[in-house]
Order: structure tokens, then sequence, then C-alpha cells
């Protein structure tokens, strides 16, 4: 079993590239479309895993580790430059994370996976930094030939014809009332003392006809995060355009950012610093992070220790939004994966609220619709050592030509529901006309 690196041409749009490699099944792109953030240099895409594991029960945390881990010993251990030179690439719904909800009935689509991961022996793995594109492809087991790829990836730089056409508008399934009266049923619950902060999304759904990589790529240009993810999985595609790292693991280096607090862009200079100067400055903003700053640090305590902040309530500002992003470090302890220490903070605290378990049985209770992927996570685990995941947010599933996209914050006992309704329309409000062109 040989491991083989080629050097390729930069390649700019990947769109054709995917549409191309659809065919060979389980397709996943986890990709930058920023790279000039510091988390945006690299975009990793592959097809066709040599073995495939999904879930679709709720399950013992154990076993699962223990299935993907015997899943990673498919290929050999090696060292590389490179963030993915082979292994796992998976995607792990947020149902994964529902658990002795106390008998609340969580609501969620039974035909899809929990869990859908696989082992993958080759990749296209683009460095936006240094505008390289490489082949990785490990010899003897790889079920699709070189050869072939090579041919693919030649194809892929002519332009992409598919179309995509929004043939019904996405309307949200909440009137604005109804909205307000789950904040304030939330707001009771603080008052109650159940919890410090829920993180509530609110639905959108829409009709469409074409090629979901198409709107993939029109979200993509639109929402430039370093964080985007695209995959096909039983008859169902997913696009996120996520700004958000959930867990990354280098040489034992444990790293997480945990975004909370948000504020719209503006073509306006001037406007545009005021909003980044109101988010820096917003007691309520920075309240929501450092709650989920102390759930991250609990979570990773667990597996690690030296477990620092040096990051507090920093900016990052994207095309479509600024975010208070605080970053949480660690070191991974002797006895634990970066697979285990991923599955049992699972899912990210950004995404729940505070505590993590009553959170996620409030979030039941009120949300009355499936979150599916949405507020997983897409990850890789290489056999070089290295593991990454993001936040599965800015999502939209794209299933029998119905599409639904989420959009949610952390509600807290100073929220105010016409902020917070402002709030989750800024983030997907510009991704979902993009895709009305």
């Amino acid at each position: 079993m040989k491991l083989e690196t080629t050097l390729l041409p930069y390649l700019t749009n990947t769109s054709k590239l995917l549409s191309l490699l659809s065919s060979q099944g389980n397709l996943v792109a986890l990709e930058s479309a920023d790279g000039d953030h510091e988390n945006g240099r690299w975009s990793i895409i592959s097809a066709g895993p040599i073995q495939q594991l999904k879930i679709t029960e709720q399950g013992n945390t154990n076993t699962l580790l223990k299935k993907l881990e015997d899943f990673f010993e498919a290929l050999p251990r090696q060292s590389h430059e490179l963030p993915f030179i082979g292994g796992l690439l998976g995607h792990v719904s947020y149902d994964l994370g529902k658990s002795d909800m106390k008998g609340v009935k969580a609501p969620s689509f039974n035909d899809q996976p929990k869990l859908a991961a696989g082992v993958y022996t080759w990749a296209f793995v683009i460095d936006h930094r240094e505008a390289k594109t490489y082949l990785v492809y490990w010899h003897e087991v790889s079920i699709v030939s070189k050869s072939k790829l090579l041919q693919l990836f030649e194809e892929s730089q002519q332009p992409n014809k598919d179309k995509f056409e929004l043939t019904q508008p996405f309307s949200p399934l909440w009137g604005k009332q109804q909205y307000r009266q789950k904040i304030q049923t939330i707001h009771d619950y603080i008052d109650s003392g159940d919890c410090y902060q829920i993180n509530l999304a609110q639905c959108f759904k829409g009709a469409y006809q074409g090629s979901a990589i198409e709107a993939y790529q029109r979200l993509k240009e639109t929402a430039q995060v370093p964080y985007a993810s695209y995959f096909e999985c039983d008859g169902l595609n997913f696009a996120s355009l996520s700004p958000e790292m959930f867990i990354e693991c280098c040489g034992g280096q444990i790293k997480t950012k945990p975004i909370k607090g948000t504020q719209p862009r503006s073509p306006s200079a001037e406007l545009d610093d005021r909003y980044k100067t109101h988010l820096k400055e917003s007691v309520k903003d920075r309240a929501e992070n450092l709650m989920i700053v102390d759930l991250l640090r609990n979570d990773l305590s667990i597996n690690a220790s030296q477990v620092r902040v040096p990051k507090l309530f920093d900016i990052e500002s994207f095309s479509t939004v600024h975010h208070l992003v605080s970053t949480i470090t660690a070191q991974i302890n002797p006895d634990a994966s970066p697979l285990k220490l991923f599955l049992e903070a699972f899912p990210g605290g950004s995404i729940t609220g505070a505590p993590k378990k009553r959170a996620m049985e409030i979030i039941a209770e009120l949300e009355a619709f499936p979150r599916s992927f949405y507020c997983g996570s897409s990850f890789y685990y290489s056999v070089n050592g290295n593991f990454s995941s993001n936040i599965l947010i800015r999502s939209f599933l794209f299933q029998n030509n119905e599409i639904l996209t989420w959009s949610g914050g952390g509600i807290i006992a100073d929220s105010k529901w016409e902020m917070e309704y402002q709030e989750s329309l800024d983030k997907i409000s510009r991704l979902m006309d993009s895709l009305k062109a």
C-alpha cells in the first residue's frame, strides 16, 4: 500500500470538479472560501470511500467511537505536511447529540443517518495560500484509478454548465408572533433557573430544481467563509457556509473557536465600523460568548489538560456579518484520541446553550422541526494525525426538490425578541437571496 502525491494546477472554482465526482458516491467537500482568513488555507475534496459507516439509531458513544477508530485502521499512519492524506471524512447530525432528554420527543428526519463516515483513500487538497492543488492517492486500495481522477481534474477546469433555479421563494415556518412567544418561554425558563442561555433556531422552506452543487457554489461565493462544506448521502445534499471551527487537533494541541455575538455588515465603511464597535462593546453579546466559553472549557477538560483562553471576544468579519469569536486551547490527554474528544464534546455548546443537556431539551420542545445536520459537524481525521471539524451553521438541505435552511442565536435574560429576530435574518438573508438569481 503506497501513498503518492501529485502536484496539479491551482483550481479556483471547484463546482465542475464536484459535479464530475458526484457519480463516485458519498461526495465530500470541506472547503475554504476565504483564503485570507487564518483558518482558510485548505480545501479537501473526495468521494468513493472504500468503507462506509452510517448510524441511524441513537447509540452508545463508546460503541460508536470503537467503530470509527476501527475504520481509521484501514490505512497505515504516515507523516506528511498536507492536512489530509487519507483517512476518515464524516458528518454528524445534531440528532446524534440527543440523549436522555427526560422523555422529550425531539423532531427528526427518520430517513436520515445520524452519522455518515467513510474511509477515503484519495483526495484533491487545494492550498489557497500557495495557489496549488495536490492529488493524494493510496495505491492498491483506492476504488477509482489515479488516471481517471487526473482525467476528471483536467475536465474540471472547464466552466460548470449545471443550472439551479429557486422555484418557490423561502418563507419562515414561524410568524413573528410565534417567534416572540418562544422567546418569552425561554425567558420563563431562565427566570425559573432551568438554564442560562438557549440557542433558538427558526427554519425557512423553499423549493428548487436543478443542481444543488450549483446552488452551493453561489452560496460559497456569497458567504466567503473558512469552513464551507458540501456532502451527498442517501439522496440528500447538504451545504454549509460556516465561519465556525468546532474542534481541531494537531500534534496533541487542541483548539476550538466558539462564535457568539453578531452584527450585520454594511457597504458604508463608517456604519460598518460602528457595527463592529457596537459588537465589541456589547455587554449582552460578551455575556453570551462567555457562557459558551465556560461550557466548552468544561467539555474539553474531560479529555484534555492545560485548558486556556488566549483570545476572548475577538472580532472576525465575514462578507455578510461581524462575529464575536473566542479561542480556547488545550493539550489532549495521553489516553484520549481526537475522535473521543470530539464525540464527547458534541454538539458544540455555541449551538445549544447552557447548561447543554437542559438547553437541548428546551430546544426540542420549542423548535418542533428537525435540525437534521444543521448544528452538527463535518470532520476529517487524517492518517498523519490531523483532526479538524466545523459547526454546520448557515446550512441548506436539498432533498426531493425542497430546500430547508435555518438560522438561530443565543437567547439570554437580556435578549429582546425583535433584535433576536432581526439577527437571525441578518445571518441568513443574503445567502437565501443569492439563490434567487
